[in-house]
């Protein structure tokens, strides 16, 4: 329904799913493809997109492979049927696509998912629903505490608010910050506004 009702973004399934359907009809395309199909082909040519300026006439999908592997390794960690951690790394693709093209980096910190933020998830005793927010989080919290310092608060499972506060309010102000331009991104206001944290 929401590709239908999106004019520009139906046009552009349109085009890219040629291939399987010239009429683009959106069922043999979701039936051939499958969701994971059409999202993966749709994050490739975004992420073109952003780097080339144009839409292209086929999705590259070497573009998302990296995306992919880190839904793979996060698996794990997070219920079956959501795709939140492909999102957070469509993200930091993303963002790290945008900080490379302008002229002034010197002051932006890409958000780069390391293998060693994922094994930080091996000290949780649940799957989380939100593993973007929650990734987002220690990737953050690594950067202001140092890993070796915040591997052994979490092992000794020091909740959000003592890891928050152990921060300056500057780092906090910036935290927020990047959660705030986040949300936004992902149009995902439930976070502001209603208690995630059983999520």
């Amino acid at each position: 329904m929401y590709i239908n009702e999106n004019k520009e973004l139906n046009a552009l399934v349109k085009k890219v799913f040629k291939d399987i359907d010239p009429d683009g009809f959106l069922g043999k395309i979701l039936s051939i493809s499958g969701w994971t199909g059409i999202r993966n082909r749709l994050a490739a040519v975004f992420l073109e997109h952003a780097m080339t300026g144009r839409f292209p006439e086929t999705a590259n999908l070497n573009l998302v492979t990296d995306l992919i592997n880190v839904e793979n390794k996060l698996r794990h960690f997070t219920p079956p049927g959501f795709n939140r951690a492909f999102l957070l790394a469509f993200y930091a693709k993303m963002s790290l696509i945008h900080i490379k093209m302008r002229s002034d980096t010197r002051e932006l910190t890409p958000l780069l998912i390391k293998d060693e933020h994922i094994e930080y998830m091996k000290l949780s005793k649940a799957k989380s629903v939100r593993i973007d927010w929650l990734m987002l989080q220690l990737i953050q919290f690594e950067h202001y505490l140092g890993q070796e310092r915040l591997f052994t608060l979490l092992q000794s499972e020091t909740r959000y608010a003592a890891l928050f506060s152990l921060l300056s309010k500057e780092e906090q102000g910036q935290m927020m910050n990047n959660f705030m331009t986040y949300g936004a991104s992902i149009n995902d206001s439930d976070i502001f506004t209603t208690d995630v944290s059983t999520q």
